[in-house]
């Protein structure tokens, strides 16, 4: 049994700590082991327990407590160590039990040595003693006797600490000697005994300029402190460096005072290449490594400063640690590592991360100075003339790792960290993800190559649910390794379940949650609001800085500091956007914020949270299609927001709106389907009904059915007649520029019953205009008349410019179809007014091609030509491929005419393409129409009949008479008089 007061008081049986129970028990046993072997009398014990407030059973307390120390000595297997005598105890432990007189025995046979001359020898016996030194003696106690009896072995290790500096010093090695003489100088500035010393070695390894400065800060200290001069040793040291003399080595101290227990002292150097492990098989970051390895072996005229940082899990510490083994040359005097952030994410302090240094660097634990100023002095001046590379992990704050940097040229900080570390300046090198070539790589180098070939389909779906994480892809090969027989896909299939990802990405002590855990903690409280809420209602794959405000329910100020704080430790992923920065976040980052939104927020905040983020997209799109005049063929129905975006940043937002909507594309369609699924239909609806102008502009015309038919499925259960009305509308223009027209005519009656019903004169107007639109395209023209004027009677009577626009568009067509070229002219004038005055750019440039097209008619080619490019020039700026390709098909059509055929031919492909690709049957059959005139023109009669004959099946599948006839009438002309076309 091994009994220790040099540090925390312990007992330690067969190489296990014994328990030594409460904290009274402890201090029982410390005051009879400080004293053993002498009588220790009650009053002492009663002393050492309550000081000045004992109880009143306190002698009955104490005699408890020896009965249960004897037990506890016992069962360690030393029985009757504790004597009863007189009025106390006596502890009777066998010699060499107990390390304070293990650490007196070795350091006074080193004073005889030293005495001898046998410094060597000293220096060996002298280092064995205080290494026993764990600590302060009786760490821990603030007990009175404590203090006193910790007093002596203070004095005596301090005595040690002398010698073994005298040793140093007669033999030559004060190189060895000047970390600890520093440390121990620091920590005891009026020892003049260890600063004589410590100048002497300073000038014997010619830092005289640094012996010098010692002496005048001991010069300072003693007259400020004590108002005294500096005493003879250390003057005299100070005379001979003045005079370019050696000094001669200071004589040992005079043995110490052989008192009771402890104090601190020194410890064995810790080696100096500290290193963890490099990585067995790096792989990627190929041009990351080479920028970085160019910044850390390249002379530099200050200390170089890199910053590795990246999300959690990235691969950051791997990274920075391959970094620090390749370039180990370029500092042959150390390299250090030290991690700043605790077992439990808590942040390392400096003056704990200068005591990690300071160790590395050789300095025993028993000697380091005890506030930070002395330990970071201490440390620049170990390393004034040394070439290290100091590599900190995990670091929190610029503050925390400002003071490591080294202090002089040649040496480097590499440091890693999960936030972009702001205020401090260094040569950054950001980590993302691997590529899907890198994270296989990475598998495969775990697993082996020959598994990964085997199943390359099942690899590939396991590193892209890993998310090309580095950590994810380890631990998923760390599994698969496991089980060398196990099939690649049955992890794939694992991994497949979002619910269950995470739960599959841990192995032994390392998950993927956990180090996502560590990232989460350390945000601050609006921060960690925003990253849940985030995860679990983000509708889109990135999302502007304005969610975060809608989320949180703050000002948009205040969010963009949430956000650039969940940018800064890499949760959130920036990336560019037409109206400013967007973000995104990794699938397994989102996959954990979601497990903690559901875990930490309840329904009511989760709801209250939604219901803003969705109101702030539904207030933007309204904004949106207002700016764009609105849809050419409905209202759009109006519904206040429960949370709108703030003026200012909405105008922002908004500063094109056709891009905005292609960026919110997909959030859009998502909140529309979950307002629709939660039953609110009627913001469902007026989200509906604004994005359609978009939908129609953006020929997204599966969103725009599947949307539609969402929120019109929802109204229906909800009897919501008013979003019924509006969906149909809708779906009613939607079949018919898909050229469903049986189903269009459907929609559009019932929506207009809805109407009359709800007497809504907008989507009355709506309606009948549809229909009108409609009868025009399978040639009812007297029908079509009907509809359309009484649809533009009503627009008028309701000061509604669009309305009567797309009324006068409908019957300026049928009048050219009529081939009454002068009135469809004035009614396509008439469209362009009102379209101009609606600031809707769809009628306008509806109007503009129609407008070309009586031209086109009339022979009037070259007039023509401008009409279609100003229209096409809005089909561009819409970002409408439909609308400029109408434009375009027209100005291919007028070049044919125009003697250009070839070039015309070459316009119509484009847009052939452009209508095949988006299912436009009607645009098809008429670009086949025109490419038969081109082919006539070129003198190729059986490639334009071939053209006619594909125009003349689709006019029959979608049912157009006028069509039908134009393309049957060029056929015939065609087979009477092959030629150009007329």
């Amino acid at each position: 049994m091994r009994f220790r007061v040099l540090g925390q008081l312990e007992i330690v049986a067969d190489g296990r700590p014994v328990p030594l129970g409460s904290p009274k028990q402890r201090t029982l046993l410390a005051a009879l082991l400080v004293d053993h072997g002498r009588l220790v009398t009650l009053d002492r014990l009663v002393d050492a327990l309550w000081e000045d407030r004992p109880p009143a059973t306190c002698r009955a307390q104490i005699h408890a407590h020896v009965s249960t120390l004897r037990r506890l000595l016992a069962a360690g297997g030393q029985p009757d160590l504790v004597d009863t005598v007189a009025d106390g105890y006596v502890l009777r432990i066998p010699a060499g039990s107990l390390d304070l007189d293990t650490f007196d025995e070795q350091a006074g046979q080193a004073r005889q040595l030293a005495g001898q001359g046998r410094h060597a020898d000293a220096i060996v016996l002298l280092r064995a003693a205080l290494a026993l030194w764990r600590g302060p003696a009786l760490d821990g106690f603030t007990a009175r006797f404590a203090r006193q009896a910790a007093a002596g072995p203070d004095r005596r290790r301090l005595h040690a600490a002398e010698l073994l500096a005298a040793a140093h010093l007669a033999t030559g090695r004060e190189a060895e000697i000047v970390p600890e003489l520093a440390a121990l100088s620091a920590g005891h500035p009026l020892h003049e005994g260890l600063r004589a010393q410590l100048m002497t070695a300073l000038h014997a390894t010619g830092r005289t300029a640094e012996a010098l400065a010692a002496f005048r800060e001991g010069h300072r200290l003693a007259a400020t402190e004590l108002g005294i001069e500096p005493g003879e040793r250390l003057r005299t040291v100070h005379e001979a460096i003045l005079r370019g003399l050696p000094t001669a080595p200071p004589k040992a101290p005079p043995a110490a005072p052989p008192t009771a227990p402890p104090a601190p002292a020194g410890a064995t150097p810790v080696p100096r290449f500290q290193l963890p492990g490099d990585v067995a098989a790096f792989v990627g970051r190929a041009d990351e490594r080479a920028a970085a390895l160019g910044r850390l072996g390249t002379a530099q005229s200050a200390p170089v400063t890199l910053l590795v940082t990246g999300p959690a899990g990235v691969g950051k510490t791997a990274f920075a640690t391959h970094l620090a083994h390749r370039c180990r040359p370029s500092y042959p005097d150390g390299q250090l590592y030290v991690s700043l952030r605790h077992a439990d994410a808590t942040p390392v302090s400096v003056r704990d991360a200068l005591g990690t240094l300071l160790r590395g660097l050789g300095i025993a634990s028993s000697v380091l100075p005890a506030d930070e100023p002395a330990r970071l002095d201490l440390y620049r001046t170990l390393l004034a003339d040394r070439r290290v590379l100091v590599l900190l992990d995990d670091a929190v704050s610029a503050a925390q790792v400002r003071p490591l940097l080294p202090p002089v040229a040649g040496s480097a900080l590499l440091v890693t960290s999960r936030s972009a570390v702001a205020g401090l300046a260094a040569y950054r090198v950001v980590l993302a993800p691997f590529s899907g070539p890198e994270a296989l790589e990475l598998l495969a180098a775990t697993v082996g190559p020959e598994r990964v070939a085997a199943e390359r389909p099942a690899a590939e779906r396991i590193v892209r649910r890993c998310g090309h994480l580095p950590l994810a892809v380890q631990i998923a090969g760390a599994r698969l390794a496991a089980g060398p027989h196990r099939p690649l896909a049955d992890l794939a299939d694992a991994l497949r379940d979002q619910r269950r990802r995470l739960d599959e990405l841990a192995v032994s002590d390392v998950a993927v949650r956990a180090t996502l855990a560590s990232t989460d903690q350390g945000l601050s409280a609006p921060a960690r609001r925003a990253y849940h809420l985030l995860s679990l209602t983000m509708p889109g794959d990135d999302i502007a800085s304005w969610t975060v405000a809608a989320l949180l329910g703050v000002p948009p100020r205040r969010a963009e500091l949430v956000v650039d704080e969940l940018v800064d430790v890499h949760l959130l992923i920036p990336a560019a956007g037409p109206a400013g920065p967007r973000y995104r976040l990794h699938a397994l980052v989102r996959l954990y914020g979601r497990e903690q939104a559901r875990r930490h927020h309840d329904g009511a905040d989760l709801s209250a949270a939604t219901d803003r983020l969705h109101g702030g997209y539904l207030g933007l799109a309204q904004r949106a299609v207002a700016r764009t005049g609105g849809a050419f063929f409905a209202p759009v129905l109006r519904r206040d927001p429960v949370w709108t975006v703030p003026e200012p940043v909405a105008r922002r937002v908004l500063a094109d709106p056709v891009a905005w909507f292609e960026t919110e594309h997909q959030a859009l369609v998502t909140v529309t389907g979950r307002l629709a699924a939660d039953g609110r239909t009627g913001p469902a609806a007026a989200l509906a009904t604004s994005i359609a102008a978009f939908f129609e502009s953006g020929n997204h015309f599966d969103d725009w059915r599947a949307t539609h038919d969402k929120v019109l499925a929802a109204a229906r259960r909800a009897g919501d007649r008013t979003a019924t009305m509006a969906m149909l509308r809708d779906l009613g223009e939607l079949h018919t520029i898909q050229d469903r027209y049986r189903r269009a005519g459907a929609c559009y009656q019932e929506a207009l019953g809805y109407a009359r019903e709800l007497g809504d004169r907008g989507y009355e107007s709506a309606a009948l205009a549809g229909l009108g639109h409609l009868d025009r395209l399978l040639a009812r023209y007297d029908s079509a008349v009907a509809d359309l004027a009484r649809a533009r009677r009503i627009s008028r009577r309701d000061g509604n410019r669009a309305g009567v626009a797309y009324a006068e568009y409908g019957l300026g067509l049928v009048l050219m179809e009529r081939r009454q070229w002068r009135r469809a002219d004035r009614r396509f004038r008439e469209c362009l007014t009102q379209s101009r005055a609606a600031k809707w750019l769809g009628g306008e440039a509806r109007a503009l091609r129609c407008l070309g097209q009586v031209r086109r008619h009339q022979g009037r080619y070259a007039s023509a030509v401008p009409y279609f490019e100003r229209a096409r020039r809005i089909g561009v700026r819409l970002g409408d491929r439909l609308a400029e390709s109408y434009a375009e098909q027209w100005l291919g059509d007028l070049s044919i005419r125009l003697g250009e055929p070839e070039r015309g031919a070459a316009m119509l492909r484009r847009c052939l393409s452009v209508y095949q690709a988006r299912g436009q049957r009607f645009g098809e059959a008429a670009t086949l129409h025109s490419l038969a005139a081109a082919a006539r023109a070129l003198g190729e009669p059986g490639q334009a009949s071939g053209h006619l004959h594909q125009a003349l099946r689709i006019w029959e599948q979608i049912d157009a008479p006028y069509w039908l006839a134009e393309t049957r009438r060029a056929l015939a002309a065609l087979a009477d008089q092959p030629g150009p076309a007329g």
